[in-house]
């Protein structure tokens, strides 16, 4: 464990800034967004900065904004803040002003203008360091841009602990996925509320942008909604405070992203969140109030319909319904806050918020339209607003008397007890006094619905207190006191508590009934029955309390039938007659003793049930009736005895006659649900009753309906649905009505439901009722009637059994009976010609026809066929008949055909999985018909599914469609097989798998061969090659040889892709890949199959390959292009590597598989070579004969290969002898060195190979053997020096190397080049006659002007002489090298660039003295024959000679150097070089090389060398020799000026023997031709050089300044012919500049101005130019000669030339401006 202090020592070296380690600041500095490492490492901060500002320009153009930072960040300044040498108060500013601009840039970091500007900051103020947190949260938005892995791959190695999900993907460098970051935002809480706090940052700073709200929105919504579901595991105190934490880490968040105004996205961002909170997470009142509140108060305008949306939905959250006052007035100050909450009512549900706003107090008689939305809110939630808000409740019912308040559950007893009593009204008014007069109306079970409607509104009113209860029933119009004598007030109660739709009437009503004494204790028994019913509906009101009140009246009827016999005798039967009026046909009442029993029997015992659950009667009750056992046991209660078989019918008869004649729909509905469930007990109701009802009701009009519906809020499509379905299947009379109904007069609602109760009895029906109801339905379906649609709907939904199929498939219409038959008369008068006319089809009948077929294939198509085989025969001729259909129609019926070809398909899989089915009828298949199909039709898809079709048949009876599968295969050929989809695919392997296997055993059946067989089948897959797309051309015909069997087929399918596609460079490569999926036994046995196609296609009678290949129709010329296409294939695959290594590997193992693959071998070779003697006489086929023998020799491995050849190199031809030694060859090249078999195994075959390097053996076998002995030795030979040695000696011999053949000679000097490399020393004794036999030979072929016919073997050549300098560099004698450098320079001079490797090794390898002896010795040779290329290269050779030894050795060889040198230099006086090329290069290498030498010696050594070289340039020719002196006067000063550039001041002194030579020619040389300027140009160069570079005041001399200052002066005068401001201007303000003396400037102003006075104007202007340019050098110095310059100055401004007055001028100006003073008033 590390300790204390290494720790602290690894923390310090964590941070530091290592401003002394040069290679960490460098790393550092070359961390770039834009530019590579190795880039960004180079680049000063100048440079970045230049190229960032310009992006930070672009960007102010975009946005004023950033306008700000260009006085701090993007400042001049900028450049040189360095973050570790400023304060911390200084960096906190600056990381202040960073972020700033990060969060504006941000919006725009897709921009490269951005980019660039924050490159700056990374380059500059390292951001991705000192602000990681900024820039990383700055990104974060684009982290799935392509920017984002550049800013990681620039990050510290240790990121902050919030961002450490970001380490894989630094490391990396990809793009974190989305999972990632969210994952990190729901358990990473730093990570979370740090992202929230910057964008709330941003965002305050307005520099927030669309993209990054919407991304925080995004992640913070779905990292809440993680949040909350991790909140509810554990236990209820550990969630609550999960619950607590998440609120506290989140609400605040919130809060402050609310308070932040302007910014309408991160309100709706913040919106969103809360809504998931509030939805989610289980939150008290008070907080979602606190929420409430901050979404209210920090609304605006612009997204005030998202603060309504997200009140609206935290309100539904809320278990109380009020709101907080500030919420209210918030939403009420809202412009139009009624107009939004109805548009927000469509989208969402408002209801509590809405109620809240009535709640809180707030008067809306301004506002009607908020009346209206409280009204359907507090409907919606089943809340009595008479008593939360009275004066609104009032005020609704005398606008709408039915909406006081809808169906309530338990709810509403809560509120009402929880309101308290309401106050007492008095006996006020609720509209008594407007009630009509009833007339002689007996029963409101009786009276018309407007009378009833007013009745019922004035009671909905008074029943909200119990006075006017009172006052309502003691009106007179009621007769309440008569109450069992007169119908009139119980009637009307019945209707109430059944009708109404306010459930504090209906209670009222039914406690108003039970509230009279006779129902406690009557003095007479009273049959009160016909209440009865009603009460059995009120058990299932939504109100407990009126079920309560029901439970009690049916006890009270109970009661009141009394007990004993004598009280049911004398027992009363109250309002029989009247109860529905007197026109109203009498229900069917029941005895007292059957009520009594119904009553004890049914009702009591599941009263306390009901009573606690509404929907428990219309269940209970039916199983009663229905005579299910347990249905009268009630909790607690004692077993009853069940109702009898007769009483329950009764019953059922009784309740259905209420039903049908009761004027109350919600009555009428309740008792019909209870009697539609009800199964045979009701059979006699549904016959006697029902039945007429159904019909009478079918009748009535839908307007007629409509005002009772809507009062009763009832759904007339329900009742008609409830009433039709009264109907049942067990009688055809119910059945035969339901159709007619359908077919009928009826409004079109019922005829609707009518068919829909059909098709829910369809399943209880008996076959043939199905098979009947069925056909009718067809019918409906195909015609036009109007509810063919619901017919159409029904025949779809419908299960059928198979029995009703196959009738609708065997009575589909043939096609023959649609044609018209001619009439009876018509016929007697026909001749036999209008009676062959074809008759035509009745077109409506045909379209009725068609129509029909397609409805029954499309029930078919939608049911289970797998396991009904009888639709065989009818689906069959179905598809018979549909040729005919075809034909008559003029088209295709495509969809007809997809749809049988679909069932038929079902059946056959069903059948073929279901193999056991033996009682199908084989008979009635006809694959014929599919295959008719298949060729008529142009639809993919039917030809898909035939094609399925038929492969599946072909799978259970291939004996039924073997016949006819051939045609189907060329079909697949032209359509299927072209077919890039998966499907397609799936259809072809399914057809292939499927009928190719059945079709194989058929043919080896009878004995035929399979390829032959099924060629057919082959030329159909090969013929769609080209079409089939490539993805699936290997799976398909991989597949196709497996299924025909692999050893059987793949030859033949690759023959004939090969044979077809010959032009096609692909085919032979699939072909490749094709064998390669099988195994290499099958390769080979497939590849042995393939040559015996070969010599059948050259036999005279050829069998399989007229067969396979068509050979029978093609000429002799034909057959034999094929053929050699069919070689040249098989050449190339058996080349194919991975075959190779197979091959390789199964014979290694060594087994049987092993031995089966040599035979295989064997036989394939040995029939190889007997078509290789076959061919020998065609010159067409015998190559590609050849190479496949050459590719077979490679097959197998090495060590089978050289035990087979053996006996081939003895028996075999001299070609196959050659083929041999080139596939040995091919494997040495391959071989890898470290396998000690193969060095063994090779170096054993070197001798062979040597005794085929005969003079008896033809030139082709002695290349190929030598060329493998070069490989064997190369890679092996220093295993076995002693073979090589031999094999040596072999090499060099007269059969090889003193062979009169070329191309022996080079492959034999390659040869021993290998050779020497591996012997060495022991190459010695036969070195000589090797090297002078090459030597001579190179000299033969570049004397004999064949340089380039032979560049082979000078190339070879050159490699042996490389060689032998590499390894024996001492063998090269004196005279073996000068040959090789003149040959060398020769074969450069031809253009052969074999020399070059010799030139660059000579001089490393050859000792000195002897190699700059030889130069010496060649240099005159090579200069008199060879172009200057050629001496370049020689040259090449002297300076690395130079560069590579030693100064010692120099020294000591410098005599012999200089001569060379002198002789380099001399070479501009040679003739033969005066128009050739190359010139300036050669002898500027030639100076380059003198350099060299110089830096290598010291003075002593060169300072003889130098006055030599003068003395030779200057006294070494004669005089009359001009252009031999000019020449190397030329070479010296060239010499002497990079001489004098180079070395500088350390040599300024040699200059000095040069000065009388130099005043000389600047005196004396005439400038008349380019030579003597070029020398002119020279001497002044050096002579500025030297100038320059003086350090020692050597020019300050007086007998140097002297000796050049008047002769360099003079050269004024050449302004006429030369641009003196060239070299001669530099030269004299260069020399002034050395010559530091007041006295050598006077000297030199005083000829200067002299030449100002001068006759010509080229050399006043001259002079002029002159003093301006060494005015400019020296300035006040020079100028220190103003007073004696000043008459000149004012002559030369009225100069007679233009040009040297303006030049004056501009001098004139100079001066001025170097003094500061004007010159005017002293040039007055």
């Amino acid at each position: 464990m590390a300790t204390a202090l290494q720790q602290q020592l690894a923390a310090i070296a964590a941070n530091s800034t290592h401003q002394l380690d040069l290679k960490a600041q460098k790393a550092r500095h070359s961390k770039s967004l834009l530019f590579e490492p190795r880039d960004a490492a180079g680049q000063s901060f100048d440079t970045i900065f230049q190229s960032c500002y310009e992006g930070f320009e672009e960007l102010c153009m975009l946005d004023a904004r950033f306008s700000a930072f260009g006085r701090s960040l993007f400042s001049e300044q900028s450049k040189d803040e360095d973050r570790t040498q400023m304060t911390a108060a200084e960096n906190e500013e600056l990381d202040r002003t960073l972020e700033a601009f990060l969060g504006l840039v941000g919006a725009r970091l897709l921009l490269r203008p951005a980019m660039k500007a924050v490159e700056w900051l990374v380059r500059r103020f390292r951001i991705q360091e000192h602000n990681t947190e900024a820039v990383l949260l700055t990104f974060l938005p684009y982290h799935t841009s392509h920017i984002f892995p550049s800013l990681l791959s620039i990050l510290p190695d240790q990121l902050p602990p919030m961002f450490r999900f970001l380490h894989p993907y630094a490391a990396s460098l990809q793009s974190p996925p989305r999972h990632a970051v969210l994952a990190a935002a729901i358990n990473n809480q730093a990570f979370f509320s740090a992202f929230s706090q910057y964008v709330l940052r941003v965002a305050r700073a307005r520099h927030h942008s669309a993209v990054l709200l919407g991304f925080w929105a995004s992640i913070t919504a779905q990292a809440v909604n993680g949040m909350v579901d991790a909140t509810k595991s554990g236990r209820e105190a550990v969630r609550k405070q999960r619950e607590e934490d998440l609120l506290l880490r989140v609400l605040p968040i919130l809060q402050s992203a609310l308070s932040i105004k302007g910014v309408p996205e991160l309100y709706l961002g913040a919106c969103m969140i809360m809504t998931i909170l509030a939805t989610k997470a289980s939150l008290a009142d008070n907080v979602l109030d606190a929420m409430m509140e901050a979404v209210a108060g920090s609304w605006s305008s612009q997204n005030v319909e998202d603060g309504l949306t997200c009140l609206a939905i935290m309100a539904e959250e809320k278990e109380h319904v009020s709101l907080p006052k500030r919420v209210t007035r918030a939403v009420l100050e809202v412009e139009e806050p009624t107009r939004l909450l109805q548009d927000l009512a469509r989208r969402h549900r408002v209801d509590k918020l809405v109620l809240g706003i009535a709640l809180s107090g707030v008067e809306f008689d301004s506002r009607p339209a908020m009346s209206a939305l409280i009204q359907e809110s507090a409907q919606r939630h089943h809340l009595d607003l008479s008593k939360l808000i009275p004066q609104l409740a009032l005020t609704s019912a005398d606008a709408e008397s039915d909406v006081l308040m809808l169906d309530a559950p338990e709810q509403q007893e809560v509120l009402e007890d929880g309101m308290g009593d309401v106050a007492d009204q008095g006996t006020a008014d609720f509209g008594l006094a407007t009630l009509p007069d009833r007339g002689r109306l007996l029963s409101f079970l009786g009276a018309d619905d407007e009378t009833f409607k007013h009745y019922l509104s004035v009671f909905e009113k008074a029943c909200l207190t119990d006075e006017g209860v009172t006052s309502f029933l003691d009106h007179h119009q009621l007769r309440w006191k008569q109450a069992f004598k007169k119908t009139t007030s119980l009637t009307f109660l019945a209707r109430v508590w059944t009708s109404s739709r306010v459930p504090l009437a209906r209670a009222r009503a039914l406690e108003s009934a039970i509230a009279r004494k006779q129902f406690h204790g009557p003095a007479n028994a009273m049959d009160m029955q016909v209440l009865l019913p009603y009460a059995i509906v009120a058990l299932s009101d939504a109100s407990q309390r009126s079920r309560t009140a029901a439970a009690t009246m049916c006890t009270a009827i109970r009661d009141l039938c009394g007990d004993s016999d004598k009280e049911l005798e004398h027992t009363q039967v109250w309002s029989m007659e009247s109860v529905y009026g007197p026109s109203t046909t009498p229900f069917h009442p029941l005895v007292v003793d059957s009520i009594k029993k119904f009553i004890d029997g049914a009702l009591l015992p599941m009263l306390e049930d009901c009573v606690l659950d509404g929907q428990h009667i219309l269940q209970a009750l039916p199983d009663v009736l229905g005579g299910s056992e347990s249905a009268t046991r009630g909790p607690g209660s004692k077993e009853t005895k069940a109702m009898k078989t007769a009483l329950r019918g009764d019953v059922c008869t009784f309740l259905a006659s209420h039903a049908a004649v009761t004027p109350g729909l919600q009555a009428k509905h309740t008792l019909l649900v209870m009697l539609n469930r009800i199964g045979k007990a009701a059979s006699d109701a549904r016959k006697t009753v029902l039945l007429p009802f159904v019909k009478q009701w079918a009748t009535v009009s839908s307007e007629t309906l409509q005002a009772p519906c809507s009062a009763e809020g009832i759904s007339k499509r329900e009742l008609d649905g409830v009433i039709i379905g009264s109907m049942s299947h067990r009688s055809s009379d119910e059945l035969t009505t339901l159709q007619e109904i359908a077919t009928g007069d009826a409004v079109p609602e019922v005829r609707s439901a009518a068919v829909e109760r059909l098709r829910d009895l369809f399943s209880a029906m008996k076959v043939a009722t199905q098979i009947t109801i069925a056909d009718w339905l067809l019918e409906l379906a195909i015609g036009d009637a109007d509810i063919s649609n619901d017919a159409l709907e029904a025949l779809r939904d419908l299960r059928y059994p198979t029995e009703v199929l196959v009738h609708m498939v065997e009575t589909c219409p043939n096609a023959s009976d649609l044609l018209e038959e001619p009439s009876t008369t018509k016929k007697r008068r026909t001749s036999k010609a209008i009676a062959s006319t074809p008759r035509k089809p009745d077109p409506t009948r045909l379209d009725a026809a068609i129509r029909r077929i397609t409805l029954v294939l499309d029930i078919l198509e939608n049911a289970k066929l797998e396991k009904r085989s009888q639709l065989l025969k009818g689906l069959f001729n179905l598809l018979g008949e549909l040729h005919q259909y075809k034909t008559l129609v003029g088209s295709q019926l495509v969809y007809l055909q997809g749809l049988l070809m679909g069932c038929l398909l079902a059946v056959v899989n069903g059948l073929k999985d279901n193999s056991t089915d033996t009682e199908v009828d084989r008979s009635v298949i006809r694959a014929d018909l599919i295959v008719e199909t298949v060729r008529t039709t142009s639809s993919t898809q039917v030809h898909n599914t035939a094609l399925l079709l038929i492969s599946g048949l072909a799978s259970w009876a291939p004996e039924l469609v073997l016949h006819s599968v051939m045609p189907l295969f060329t079909f697949m050929s032209t359509t299927l097989l072209r077919q890039s989809d998966e499907y397609s695919a799936h259809v072809t392997d399914q057809t292939v798998s499927r009928i190719v296997p059945p079709l194989a055993a058929s043919l080896k059946k009878r004995g035929k061969d399979l390829v032959s067989g099924a060629s057919e089948l082959l030329l159909s897959f090969t013929a769609a090659y080209e079409h089939v797309p490539l993805h699936r051309r290997d799976g398909l015909f991989q597949h196709l040889v497996q299924t025909l069997g692999d050893t059987e087929s793949l030859f033949a399918v690759s023959a004939m892709l090969i044979e077809r596609y010959s032009t096609d460079s692909r085919v032979t490569p699939f072909v490749s890949d094709l064998m390669a999926h099988f195994p290499a036994t099958t390769q080979l046995l497939a590849l042995k199959q393939y040559l015996n196609l070969v010599f059948d296609a050259l036999k005279p009678k050829r069998t399989l390959s007229n067969v396979i290949l068509g050979f029978g129709e093609r000429d002799a010329a034909q057959i034999e292009a094929s053929t050699e296409t069919l070689l040249q294939a098989l050449a190339r695959l058996m080349e194919n590597s991975v075959l190779r290594k197979r091959i390789a590997k199964d014979f290694a193992k060594g087994d049987s598989e092993a031995d089966t693959l040599r035979s295989t071998y064997s036989q394939l070779l040995e029939q190889t070579m007997q078509l290789t003697r076959d061919l020998r006489s065609n010159e067409e086929l015998r190559d590609a004969a050849s190479h496949v023998l050459t590719a077979l020799l490679g097959l197998t491995p090495t060590k089978d290969f050289i035990e087979s050849s053996a006996q081939l190199m003895q028996t075999g031809s001299n070609e196959t002898r050659q083929q041999v030694f080139q596939s040995l060859e091919a494997r040495v090249v391959q071989a890898k060195r470290g396998d000690a078999a193969l060095q063994q195994t090779y170096l054993e075959v070197l001798p062979n190979c040597c005794v085929f390097v005969a003079s008896e053996q033809p030139v082709a076998v002695r290349h190929a053997a030598i060329t493998c002995m070069d490989q064997i030795v190369e890679k092996y030979g220093k295993r076995d020096r002693a073979a090589v040695l031999q094999a040596a000696e072999t090499v060099a011999g007269s059969a090889a190397l003193g062979s009169e053949d070329v191309s022996l000679r080079t492959m034999s000097v390659l040869c021993l080049s290998s050779m020497v490399e591996v012997l060495g020393d022991e190459f010695i004794l036969i070195l000589p006659q090797v090297l002078s036999k090459t030597l001579d030979y190179l000299a033969d072929t570049l004397s004999q002007g064949q340089a380039k016919s032979n560049n082979r073997l000078q190339s070879a050549a050159f490699g042996f002489t490389v060689a032998v300098l590499d390894h024996l560099p001492w063998m090269f004698s004196a005279d073996y090298l000068d040959r090789t450098l003149e040959l060398s320079a020769i074969s450069y001079n031809s253009g052969s660039a074999g020399s070059s490797t010799f030139s660059e090794m000579v001089a490393a390898k050859v000792q000195p003295e002897a190699l700059l002896s030889s130069l010496d010795r060649t240099f005159a040779t090579i200069e008199e024959g060879c172009s200057a290329d050629a001496i370049y290269q020689h040259m090449e050779v002297l300076r690395r000679a130079i560069q590579q030894n030693s100064k010692r050795d120099l020294k000591q060889q410098s005599a012999t150097i200089f001569s060379v040198l002198l002789k380099a230099f001399d070479l501009r006086r040679s003739k033969s070089l005066e128009e050739d090329d190359g010139t300036d290069e050669l002898f500027a290498l030639v100076d380059t090389i003198a350099l060299d030498l110089v830096l290598e010696l010291d003075d002593q050594t060169f300072r003889p060398f130098f006055i030599r070289l003068i003395e030779w340039a200057t006294t070494g020719l004669p005089k009359k020799d001009s252009h031999g002196r000019l020449a190397r006067m030329t070479s010296l000063y060239s010499f002497t000026h990079r001489f004098f550039e180079q070395l500088q001041s350390i040599v300024t002194s040699y200059a000095s023997y040069l000065l009388e030579n130099t005043a000389h020619l600047l005196n004396t040389l005439p400038i008349k031709t380019e030579e003597e300027r070029a020398l002119l140009n020279a001497i002044l160069q050096t002579f500025t050089s030297n100038f320059k570079h003086d350090q020692d005041d050597f020019w300050q001399a007086p007998d140097h300044f002297n000796a050049i200052a008047g002769p360099l002066l003079s050269q004024l005068e050449k302004a006429k012919v030369l641009q003196v401001t060239e070299r001669i201007t530099p030269a004299i303000t260069e020399l002034a500049a050395a010559a530091a003396s007041p006295d050598h400037h006077k000297a030199m102003n005083t000829t200067i101005m002299a030449y100002m006075r001068h006759e010509s104007a080229p050399v006043r202007l001259a002079a002029v130019k002159c003093e301006r340019a060494v005015t400019r050098e020296l300035g006040l110095d020079w100028l220190a000669l103003l007073p004696e310059m000043l008459p000149f100055i004012s002559e030369l401004q009225e100069d007679d030339d233009e040009e040297v007055e303006k030049e004056t001028i501009r001098w004139t100006r100079q001066i001025e401006e170097v003094t500061g003073e004007s010159l005017e008033g002293m040039l007055q």
